[in-house]
């Protein structure tokens, strides 16, 4: 009996050193600093930090494998320009996709605003919207500065003061569905001022698939350019050869030539009063003329023919000493400026 009471103490002896070793474990560990909380992919996507980064990482120049020449509207009105605002309605322009794609550039056509100015920026920002300037889907971004604006018609050989084509450059993947209308919206003008920009447009509205916030009938002078993926390309390759086995002939935009200048609205009289030099004491007749007359050249070619007729008067003035007078005159065959001179008889 004493035997199987010292076993028992003895086993419960082990058993509460065993207790008392694993409570000192678990009160250390509760002092312990917590382990840092292992990151959540999926929630990380739902933080204020984590998406700005995750915008900005999708907005690069897209990567395409062919790009083609969409939509263009070449006509312009001479010494017609206009300005992009950060306000609303006063801020966009519109144009009709015509082929499936991604955006890749617009051009516009004009020329830098005057620096400095109490009126326009330094630079604008934008995006595009698909449907609806102010409620449609909102794609991609943009932006455009005075700085690139120089640099780019000094490319083309132009002046400050010279129009020529200004590219902007599209950032993100913005889609172009055949068909469907697309906005180029500025969305911020920087240096504190309301307007930037003075670009080309024309009016009698010659591009009916789009409008400029100015007037429902001003167009801009623009291209679009759309870029193609590899499966775009491989599918229209596929669509041309069926169309080509079928008979169906397919029209294509031609690639146009970067310097290739829009077409003028302005009748020609009207462009040379509007380029003509300032008007001076000196220059003043020559302006004068080149307005009033259009074909100044006509009166030169005029006293050109007459100058014949002028020396043969004068040659029939010059006669030799002769007394008989005027009989010399009344006479016709014999009497000739011949028979004067050499005739002695």
């Amino acid at each position: 009996m004493i035997s199987l009471i010292a076993l028992v103490l003895k086993n419960f002896l082990k058993y509460f050193i065993s207790l008392a070793v694993i409570n000192a474990f678990f009160s250390c560990s509760d002092d312990s600093p917590a382990p840092p909380p292992i990151s959540n992919p999926a929630s990380s996507k739902n933080t204020k930090d984590a998406a700005p980064q995750e915008i900005r990482s999708s907005l690069d120049f897209p990567t395409v494998y062919v790009e083609e020449l969409d939509q263009t509207q070449e006509f312009y009105k001479e010494q017609h320009e206009t300005s992009f605002s950060y306000v609303p309605n006063k801020n966009w322009f519109s144009y009709t996709a015509q082929k499936n794609g991604i955006l890749t550039k617009i051009l516009l056509f004009g020329k830098p605003n005057f620096q400095p100015s109490d009126h326009y920026g330094d630079s604008m920002h934008g995006f595009v919207r698909e449907g609806n300037p102010d409620k449609g889907p909102k794609y991609g971004e943009w932006e455009l500065s005075r700085d690139d604006i120089v640099n780019q018609l000094s490319a083309q050989g132009l002046n400050n003061r010279e129009a020529g084509w200004i590219t902007i450059r599209m950032r993100g993947e913005i889609p172009q569905e055949l068909g469907q209308t697309y906005f180029l919206v500025c969305e911020k003008v920087t240096g504190g001022k309301p307007w930037f920009g003075a670009f080309a447009f024309g009016e009698g509205n010659p591009y009916k698939p789009g409008k400029f916030w100015l007037h429902p009938e001003h167009d801009l002078v623009f291209r679009t350019y759309v870029g193609k993926t590899p499966n775009q390309v491989a599918s229209e390759q596929k669509n041309q050869k069926i169309a080509k086995d079928l008979g169906i002939e397919q029209k294509s935009n031609l690639p146009l030539n970067p310097t290739d200048r829009p077409t003028s609205q302005t009748p020609p009289n009207q462009i040379i009063a509007q380029q003509r030099e300032p008007v001076t004491e000196e220059n003043e007749p020559v302006q004068k003329q080149i307005i009033e007359d259009p074909q100044p050249i006509e009166p030169k070619v005029i006293e050109a023919e007459e100058k014949p007729d002028l020396q043969v008067e004068k040659l029939i003035l010059i006669q030799p000493p002769s007394d008989e007078g005027s009989d010399i005159n009344n006479t016709k065959g014999k009497n000739s400026l011949f028979n004067r001179l050499f005739n002695r008889q």
